[in-house]
């Protein structure tokens, strides 16, 4: 099964597999930074992450929530608009997937005429995971 999400500008497709709970979270209050943080958990803007002009400006949003073994990642977006169930995603080709600066699209999707990318939203957070592993490491 698939889930549809919506960021400010795009949409991705995750599989629902991957997402261990879908949560309804409300901006913080005076928080315009893209990614917080507390001993448990480190939340991150879905479609900023992405790309750098995809920012949300809504106060409601969803929560694809992502446990690694350390820590678990939230994923805002804007929207899970539908389930896909019996879809059929085309893994990204060789060349292109070799192109990539982080191994995060696995294929594609046509809906309505318009091809959605797939995310492997396990891989972005282990991604986020590092980075701020790094980052704390470098302060």
């Amino acid at each position: 099964m698939l889930l549809i999400v919506r960021t400010t500008r795009h949409r991705y497709i995750v599989p629902r597999e991957d997402v261990a709970t879908l949560r309804a979270v409300n901006r913080r209050p005076g928080n315009d930074h893209e990614t917080y943080e507390n001993q448990s958990s480190i939340t991150v803007e879905l479609g900023a992450l992405l790309d750098p002009e995809d920012v949300s400006t809504m106060q409601r949003r969803h929560a694809l929530i992502i446990p690694l073994r350390r820590r678990t990642i939230a994923l805002l977006v804007d929207a899970v608009d539908n389930l896909v169930d019996h879809a059929a995603v085309q893994p990204l080709p060789p060349l292109l997937r070799e192109r990539l600066r982080e191994p995060w699209a696995t294929g594609a999707l046509i809906v309505d005429e318009h091809p959605i990318v797939q995310l492997d939203v396990r891989a972005i957070a282990r991604s986020v995971l590092l980075r701020r592993t790094h980052d704390a490491e470098q302060k």
